[in-house]
């Protein structure tokens, strides 16, 4: 069973053999026995097929805010995983091993969706995140794992840079709860050099979860000294947030580190971030955050009354103050999806009783280091 491969949905077939993948706005035009620029959709007799369906390269239990995502179910673990392969080329990835590999060149194994489903509640995870690599074109595989979790309670997170086509957008993201938008940067002149994609599809992926979807999501810009740390560049980020999504979409900007094809530009002083954070609230957004740093701009406060609603160092929860979603002080509604938010759990304490495992799950991937 493991050995069938699945053919692709988002296809046409073209004369000569060729098929037309419009998953995402590359639109490759991919030849018999080749792969698009993804790696890992494939042609195969004139059919596409998905090469990363149900065979992930990373599984791992992360804290939400690894994510990032500071306003969806804060406190709780999430079970993350991800596949080879990637629809962007970012010279500056952090994931490279995977994301710039082949499906045949990294260390996959065969994990059905009903599977991922059972790991995340055999090991107390509330929600699964599709993440390390880019989940578009894994889109298969996330719909059929949605599907799965959905009957079991289980949420489901993108952690995607929103390269997507709007063909395949509501295919994909009705099913999906929270995401987290990678807005690298905000010209198109590092979009083309630096990613070899383009922005105009990516802030048209925001703009359609803000109005056609009831998704949560948030935004972060990783911050490259020299490359998109203008705080010009900043400001018309912030501004364009502001008109188009509204004040209250969380956005983090997180601090760089040398990797992959950037190794010789610096690492992102700490207070490039808090002066891109002091410029999006002074535009007017709410909820403007730090990451890769340790900072008080984790923090999550009432944009009314500037109460300390949620404390954090680093992906640790340290305090939770909310009262059902709202501060505690002023009553304010604070947006986000609060419901299943554990808090703090003592260090130590044991995980909370698993409903419905799996023996025989269990023991299939009991070699997993998670």
């Amino acid at each position: 069973m493991q050995d069938v491969l699945h053919e692709a949905r988002w296809w046409d077939p073209k004369p000569g053999g060729k098929v037309h993948c419009y998953l995402c706005p590359r639109h490759c035009h991919i030849g018999d026995g080749q792969a698009g620029f993804c790696f890992i959709r494939a042609n195969q007799g004139g059919k596409l097929y998905s090469l990363g369906y149900a065979h992930p390269a990373a599984l791992q239990i992360d804290p939400i805010e690894k994510k990032p995502l500071s306003h969806f179910l804060p406190g709780t673990r999430v079970f993350s995983m991800g596949t080879a392969g990637c629809n962007m080329g970012c010279f500056f990835c952090q994931n490279w091993d995977i994301s710039k590999s082949r499906a045949d060149q990294v260390n996959s194994r065969y994990v059905p969706p009903e599977d991922v489903v059972s790991l995340a509640v055999r090991y107390g995870c509330p929600s699964i995140a599709f993440t390390y690599n880019e989940p578009t074109i894994w889109g298969e595989y996330v719909i059929d794992i949605c599907h799965a979790a959905r009957e079991k309670g289980i949420r489901t997170v993108m952690v995607s840079n929103g390269y997507i086509t709007r063909e395949a957008f509501h295919d994909v993201y009705d099913h999906i709860d929270a995401a987290n938008i990678d807005l690298k940067a905000f010209t198109e002149n590092f979009y083309g050099r630096i990613t070899l994609t383009h922005l105009k599809p990516v802030l048209e992926t925001l703009e359609w979860l803000k109005n056609e979807t009831n998704v949560w999501f948030e935004i972060t810009n990783l911050i490259i000294p020299t490359l998109n740390d203008a705080p010009s560049e900043t400001r018309a980020l912030a501004d364009w947030v502001l008109e188009h999504l509204g004040p209250d979409v969380p956005v983090h900007f997180t601090a760089f580190h040398p990797d992959f094809k950037l190794r010789d530009k610096p690492r992102t002083p700490p207070e490039t971030l808090h002066a891109a954070r002091q410029t999006a609230l002074a535009a007017g957004l709410h909820y403007v955050y730090e990451g890769n740093i340790h900072s008080d701009g984790a923090n999550t406060s009432c944009p009314g009354c500037k109460t300390l609603l949620i404390r954090r160092s680093w992906h640790d929860v340290l305090e939770n103050n909310l009262r059902e979603g709202s501060c505690p002080n002023c009553g304010l509604a604070i947006p986000g999806r609060w419901d299943a938010a554990i808090g703090v759990r003592p260090e130590g304490a044991a995980q909370p009783p698993v409903k419905n495992r799996s023996p025989n799950v269990v023991d299939r991937y009991s070699d997993l280091n998670l």
